[in-house]
């Protein structure tokens, strides 16, 4: 048997259990009937790719195929081995400059550091660090440090020391890209208001009104991100001009980047850039790396970008994990000499020892929670589940704090219902009394979440929507013929610009009291808006929902569902899905399950972090 039927039954042995996809398999079949003088190993290597691409993983390292492969059956495992190891030796071997080069011309895979990309994806990320990285022409002038410490000092009063929200604010009056990192409660929100405010001032002292736009990944989140910025404004004593020049309005990234119908890229690039003087993004966690890459790409060299988001949580749904890569300082609040000096006269922040990363300098850490108390138990769990300390968590949930509740699960499905219909009892019973105002029921059913880690299997979303549904037939709140009744909660799937519904966003169907018509209510900007039915774009119902989906939102109170195994229930997940709960959080499922995810922490491979870090020595 010849080397390419061996790659062949390697390569179909493989997909068929299930260690590569279909697409897997195709893509490394099609490279070699395009570039029939490929080698097997660089084929081999491209199947890998493509599944690990589809795992999250914006490169293989060359170096760590072993771990890759680790759990591969012996049998394949050793001959994957034979396959790869005389080529791996050396690097020159593997760069064909036709199915594999460098970079400097168009090839399908790139090395780079020993890191093997598809060229697209390698173009992403050489995109996203050199804008950040670079130093943008700004319009005005560095902020002199004594006019930053009275501004401050309007805003900022706290005595405690270091206050992070004011030097947060400091640093980014300092660059032209900065990111804010903060956990629930630290007062990211807060923070961005304060410094738009200072912004704008400065620039009306200038003589110029700024641009300044409001936006974030999904349509839950820029309505959170909204909302949240109007609160703030009205906390603070701001002139009407700076009051009218602070946006409230977010946008979604994609109707910010501005989509075209059946096309990838967005309207606004290099070639028609954003007209803004400031760009605000908030759970920037949740930005893979293409998108990224169209953010910088259709930033002006007069806009000033602010990225704010907790690298702690959840990594993008597609490849990358951005955030994370970007705050992956070697030592928190570390500054350069000359920044140390200005935060030390402007926030009276000590640091002794200074950074030898230029590009820590835009990075601020919000270290303080304000809204979990010494005695939250959500606040202790978050933390313990962050710091992966499982000792602390299992300790932590054997105490009695008065918002943790840990609920066992039994062989029988009935008590997981019964669970369910308890946190969901005051919305049920505005269902059952056909309520009509859709305000009303947004707000109840708002009060109370089911997370799951999973979409499918007995714990999964589509099992426990469908096991509520069935519960409203039982009760005649449903027909078992029609999909639609009073009451149903419903989350958009996919964008839809024409009728400006986004994905994340949630609506609930009640009756229309002025046509007396079904419709699906949403809140946008403070107003209640209804949408027939038949015109809604992709969605499903959300009485249960994946953790995943939950980014950007809050909850009075959530129930974690968890007692299925997977790759991907891990440290991330678990602290993403604990974060969103505000006043009280459920855990429904196995301690050891739960013990295993905190455990298990998110490796994401890329090289962004070593190009920001590195190239910046």
């Amino acid at each position: 048997m010849n080397s390419d039927n061996n790659l062949q039954q390697l390569l179909s042995e493989l997909q068929q259990q299930q260690l590569i996809r279909v697409i897997d398999l195709k893509f490394s079949q099609w490279l070699g009937l395009q570039l029939p003088q490929s080698s097997q190993t660089q084929l081999l290597l491209s199947a890998i790719l493509s599944c690990e691409l589809g795992d999250g993983h914006v490169c293989i390292e060359l170096d760590h195929l072993a771990k890759i492969i680790a759990h591969w059956p012996d049998q394949l495992k050793l001959l994957a081995q034979r396959m790869l190891l005389p080529e791996l030796v050396a690097n020159s071997r593997l760069s064909d400059q036709l199915l594999i080069g460098d970079g400097t011309k168009l090839t399908p895979l790139v090395i780079d550091n020993r890191r093997l990309y598809l060229y697209r994806y390698w173009q992403y990320e050489c995109k996203v660090a050199a804008k950040l990285l670079a130093v943008p022409m700004l319009n005005s002038a560095p902020l002199d440090v004594g006019v930053l410490k009275t501004q401050l000092d309007k805003y900022f009063s706290s005595a405690e020391q270091p206050d992070w929200q004011r030097i947060a604010a400091a640093i980014t009056t300092s660059h032209p890209i900065s990111i804010i990192s903060g956990g629930p409660g630290t007062g990211k929100t807060t923070t961005v208001t304060k410094l738009l405010a200072i912004y704008v001032e400065n620039q009306l002292l200038a003589g110029r009104r700024p641009l300044i736009q409001l936006a974030a990944p999904t349509g839950k989140a820029a309505a959170r991100l909204s909302e949240s910025i109007a609160g703030a404004k009205k906390k603070l004593q701001l002139s009407a001009e700076v009051t009218a020049l602070i946006p409230e309005q977010g946008k979604t990234l994609h109707r910010l980047l501005g989509t075209r119908i059946n096309r990838k890229k967005f309207i606004h690039n290099s070639d028609n850039p954003l007209l803004l003087d400031l760009l605000v993004i908030d759970e920037a966690s949740m930005i893979d790396l293409p998108m990224m890459a169209s953010i910088v790409e259709a930033l002006s060299h007069q806009t000033r970008l602010v990225l704010i988001g907790d690298r702690d949580q959840l990594a993008s749904v597609e490849a990358g994990s951005v955030l994370g890569d970007i705050c992956a300082v070697p030592q928190l609040a570390c500054y350069s000499k000359q920044q140390s000096e200005m935060l030390a006269k402007s926030c009276g922040f000590a640091n002794s020892q200074y950074s030898q990363y230029p590009f820590a300098d835009r990075l601020a850490f919000l270290q303080k929670s304000y809204r979990f108390s010494a005695d939250s138990g959500i606040g202790a769990l978050a933390k313990a589940c962050n710091n992966g300390d499982v000792d602390a968590l299992e300790h932590v949930l054997s105490a009695d704090y008065a918002d943790l509740h840990v609920l066992v699960p039994t062989s029988s499905a009935e008590h997981r219902l019964q669970s369910i219909l308890t946190g969901y009892s005051e919305y049920i019973s505005l269902i059952e009394s056909k309520c009509s105002d859709a305000k009303q029921l947004l707000q109840t059913f708002s009060q109370f979440q089911v997370l799951c880690a999973l979409r499918v299997g007995d714990f999964g979303v589509e099992q426990i929507n469908l096991q509520l549904e069935q519960y409203f037939e039982k009760m005649a709140i449903k027909e078992s013929d029609n999909r639609w009744y009073i009451g149903r909660p419903i989350m958009v799937t996919r964008n839809d610009n024409q009728m400006q519904l986004y994905n994340g966003d949630i609506g609930i169907t009640c009756i229309d009291q002025d046509s007396g018509q079904l419709k699906v209510w949403f809140e946008q900007a403070g107003e209640l808006r209804g949408v027939l039915p038949s015109r809604l774009p992709q969605h499903e119902t959300v009485f249960a929902m994946t953790v995943h989906k939950s980014q950007g939102s809050e909850f009075e109170h959530v129930m974690l569902l968890l007692a299925q195994s997977a790759k991907v229930i891990n440290r991330e997940l678990i602290y993403t899905a604990i974060t969103r709960a505000k006043l009280r959080f459920s855990f429904f499922g196995l301690l050891p399950l739960l013990k295993q995810a905190v455990a298990r922490t998110t490796v994401r491979t890329s090289g962004l972090a070593d190009k920001i870090w590195h190239v910046s020595r």
